[in-house]
């Protein structure tokens, strides 16, 4: 068995190693700098204003805290079994 020293949890931040970040740095760099220029140009793009509201965030919101609370039960349950 192999045991590895236990790691501070800001160090394991930065291991690339079996990371997936390798992978779609550049697609994570093209969206970033994307949002970055909708963020700058005040939310304009093309001459129409994009309206975000808070609804649809509260309604995935809400139905992702109901589907992780199944979730969780559910294997909770399967542990003790």
């Amino acid at each position: 068995m192999i045991i590895r020293p236990r790691l501070h949890w800001f160090r394991m931040l930065f291991i690339l190693h079996g990371s997936v970040l390798p992978k779609i740095w550049m697609q994570l760099l093209i969206i970033t700098a994307m949002a970055s220029a909708i963020t700058m140009s005040g939310g304009g793009i093309l001459g129409w204003k994009v309206g975000l509201t808070f609804v649809p965030f509260t309604l995935i919101g809400i139905a992702l805290a109901i589907l992780l609370g199944f979730r969780n039960s559910a294997s909770y349950e399967r542990y003790w079994d």
